[in-house]
């Protein structure tokens, strides 16, 4: 899209200059550049973010783990694991909103997305939930991370490494 509306804006001025006409109306080289930003910049401006959920609802804690507990914390908090284990990220939260999306994106040490997962909630008393993510392969060595958003905004992260 970034590129069809740049295409679109050199195209006109191209136009423009090949009807003709005196110079005065054609357009200049500081025009055709200063409309080629704008058009840039109006492309790669971010989309606006969800809003954020009304309420007093807010995360106190968030621990990974390879096991959890019957109501979905995790039973021994890691920040190392190995290849072939599964992973929870458990998401404690207080507080009420009329609803809201709570999300965990996986995350390899280059920012390649490994996993996505989002919950509906409309919580009006504590609340822990739990996102697991378990590779069919083994996980390479390295570092990760898993983001933990609300309504799609970022509000916690979590660093690890696969050993």
């Amino acid at each position: 899209m970034r590129h069809s509306k740049l295409a679109v804006i050199l195209f006109a001025s191209l136009a423009l200059a090949a009807c003709g006409g005196d110079d005065a109306a054609a357009p200049s080289d500081a025009r055709i550049e200063a409309a080629t930003e704008a058009a840039s910049e109006a492309a790669e401006a971010p989309a606006p973010l969800p809003p954020l959920p009304t309420g007093d609802f807010r995360i106190t804690a968030v621990s990974l783990g390879k096991a959890v507990d019957e109501e979905g914390q995790v039973v021994e908090p890691l920040t190392v694991f190995a290849p072939g284990d599964r992973l929870h990220a458990a998401v404690v939260a207080v507080g009420s909103s009329e609803g809201l999306t709570l999300s965990a994106r996986w995350l390899a040490a280059d920012g390649t997305e490994v996993a996505k997962a989002g919950q509906s909630l409309s919580p009006d008393t504590p609340t822990v939930t739990t996102f697991s993510i378990a590779q069919p392969e083994p996980w390479p060595p390295g570092a990760y991370q898993v983001e933990i958003a609300i309504n799609d905004r970022v509000v916690e992260t979590r660093t690890f490494e696969v050993r």
